[in-house]
């Protein structure tokens, strides 16, 4: 399982960055152009992925993230896990939130 967390550039512009070491190297190819993220109620978020070399390997998630976001009230400094059905290359990822 993969623990990261959310960062906030503006009040509304939150971010999501896969680090591609690790976890995301296992499971996500660097050609993936389309994410579904799958939470802890079972809603589906279309999303985009675009991996990034620049100015480390990760992968900025986009698209639909957005109003996942919107919809599930997370704010900056939110920790999510995420996991994957399997060791390969994945077009859907698995998360929920992290309550203290």
């Amino acid at each position: 399982m993969y623990i990261g967390s959310l960062a906030q550039l503006s009040p509304l512009h939150i971010t999501w960055e896969l680090a591609y070491n690790g976890f995301c190297e296992l499971i996500l190819d660097r050609r993936t152009t389309a994410l579904k993220l799958v939470d802890d109620c079972g809603n589906k978020w279309d999303c985009t992925l675009i991996f990034d070399s620049r100015p480390y390997p990760h992968f900025p998630v986009g698209g639909g993230f957005h109003r996942m976001i919107l919809a599930r009230r997370l704010r900056d400094g939110c920790h999510v896990m995420v996991g994957a059905p399997g060791v390969g290359s994945n077009d859907t990822l698995y998360f929920r939130i992290v309550r203290y």
